[in-house]
């Protein structure tokens, strides 16, 4: 018999209570519990490290880098938003290498989404599924700063995935290595910084039980 995750939704923005649709009050998060129904979800991992919800690579870690908790706090998902475009207009992002399935691209932003949701409501991989066994991995192409705010403009609405610098995949992992191994890109798991490329970054299904409504 597996061990249970019960979960009291609390923090600024939980993202996997809005994946798993969990009651933000407390009794009611109880009675979800005393039921036990469980759900099995799937668990990303990169360079051994597990994650619930993303990986991410480039900007994308940059913004986690940079952002100030005061603005999290007040702000909630709006200062992931906002701390994303300013990073992305404040320094030039650089290009890394994204490998999947044997197929290589240059990306300058890198999303392994396990969850639909990131930084909050916003659905920088709206279509995943965190029992399907897959990541939804999203790749930014894009070098320019122009290009950058427009896509991070287009996020709240879903615009971002008609970006012309966008490719959207699913699959089971990926290889994300710098270009130049002397330039370091950062990436991130679940919004905390977790070092530098290379990563190799894959899916471990249904490893995680969970009480849900």
């Amino acid at each position: 018999c597996r061990p249970r995750l019960a979960i009291i939704p609390a923090g600024t923005v939980n993202v996997l209570a809005l994946d798993l649709r969990l009651p933000f009050r407390i009794d009611r998060a109880c009675e979800v519990i005393a039921a036990g129904k469980t759900l099995s979800i799937d668990l990303g991992k990169a360079n051994g490290r597990r994650f619930l919800l993303m990986m991410g690579a480039g900007i994308d870690a940059l913004t986690v880098r940079n952002l100030d908790p005061q603005a999290k706090r007040r702000f909630k998902e709006l200062a992931f938003l906002g701390t994303g475009l300013k990073a992305g207009l404040a320094e030039q992002p650089p290009v890394f290498r994204v490998v999947v399935e044997g197929v290589e691209y240059q990306a300058t932003f890198f999303v392994a989404g396990n969850s639909r949701y990131y930084g909050g409501r916003f659905g920088i991989t709206p279509a995943a599924d965190i029992t399907d066994g897959l990541l939804d991995l999203l790749l930014f192409t894009g070098t320019t700063r122009a290009a950058l705010a427009a896509f991070w403009l287009g996020v709240p609405s879903g615009l971002h995935l008609r970006n012309r610098h966008v490719i959207y995949l699913l699959s089971t992992g990926a290889e994300v290595t710098p270009l130049d191994p002397d330039v370091p890109v950062w990436f991130q798991t679940d919004g905390e910084l977790a070092g530098c490329l290379p990563a190799h970054v894959e899916i471990e299904p249904h490893a995680l039980d969970v009480l849900v409504p």
